[in-house]
């Protein structure tokens, strides 16, 4: 489908894009990841149609961008958020330009559903200048963060983890003697935190990053648990104390470029089965590719 729409496309001809392929619902064990990478995306005629799509007040913000990278990216952002959940609407066919949107009382974005017996899907956003994905549920919140492989640290990395990471982290940082190890792993941890405040949905200020600890799962590949830490203060105190069971976490790489961290609440339905991430990559109406072995770390 992709070399004969894109050809079209390409040369600038008045074509109709094709339907969202609808999906069903992700399982109770089940993340849908789908990402979108913003250099694929260069006509001019395909964007006008994204900017369809969004509501004025979302057009509005876009335009506020500064830069033409910005505000292509941040078309592309909403274009992925609402194709991606109209894809899931499978009792009736959605326009995705037709989907609303609220804020929670700390500011985390959902869909207004308003009609009840839509599907409880949940959705979280991020992105980096390069890449953009979007997770899904249903029935649970997720929270997803993606942090590019090469990311610079301009401070110290240790400096940096003793003023945001829990004692435990430091110490396990610390104990790298390798200075690219340690930037790697601070990453991978900042993009795990960062995923579960997320799914928290209250802000940052409701989870400092100081206050949990991620370890990784004794005895599982690419298992983490999250960890409560005592106190927030730089001393023996501020050893971890108990780890929640409650959240589900996998880490994994996207486009060989960057990680990937998914964060979702831990739902009695499930029995404590590992978390079962699906990824795809899209340009949406054009190109959807199923990623078979998503790499998981």
């Amino acid at each position: 489908m992709r070399i004969s729409v894109m050809s079209q496309i390409q040369r600038g001809l008045s074509i109709e894009l094709p339907s969202l392929v609808p999906l069903q619902l992700p399982s109770r064990m089940e993340t849908h990841v789908w990402y979108i990478l913003p250099d694929e995306v260069k006509s001019t005629s395909l964007l006008k149609h994204y900017s369809q799509l969004l509501s004025p007040l979302e057009n509005e913000k876009v335009l506020q961008m500064r830069g033409d990278e910005l505000k292509k990216n941040a078309l592309l952002a909403r274009t992925l958020v609402r194709t991606t959940i109209a894809r899931y609407q499978t009792n009736n066919a959605v326009d995705p330009g037709s989907l609303m949107f609220k804020k929670n009382m700390y500011g985390k974005p959902e869909v207004d559903w308003q009609n009840c017996n839509n599907p409880p899907l949940h959705f979280n956003i991020s992105h980096t200048d390069s890449l953009i994905a979007c997770g899904v549920t249903a029935h649970v919140p997720v929270g997803i963060d993606v942090e590019d492989k090469e990311r610079k640290i301009k401070h110290d990395v240790l400096a940096f983890a003793k003023r945001f990471y829990s004692i435990d982290e430091v110490d396990y940082l610390s104990a790298l003697p390798d200075p690219e190890v340690q930037r790697t792993e601070f990453i991978k941890l900042w993009t795990l935190k960062e995923a579960y405040v997320k799914a928290l949905g209250k802000g940052f200020s409701a989870a400092p990053f100081n206050t949990f600890t991620i370890q990784v799962k004794a005895g599982t590949r690419g298992g983490y648990n999250l960890c409560e830490t005592s106190e927030t203060t730089a001393t023996p105190l501020g050893k971890t104390r108990k780890c929640d069971g409650g959240w589900k976490f996998a880490l994994l790489e996207l486009a060989g470029s960057h990680y990937a961290a998914v964060c979702t609440e831990d739902d009695q339905a499930s029995e404590g089965s590992p978390m079962r991430v699906i990824v795809r990559k899209t340009i949406p109406f054009v190109e959807d590719e199923l990623i078979t072995e998503p790499k998981l770390l």
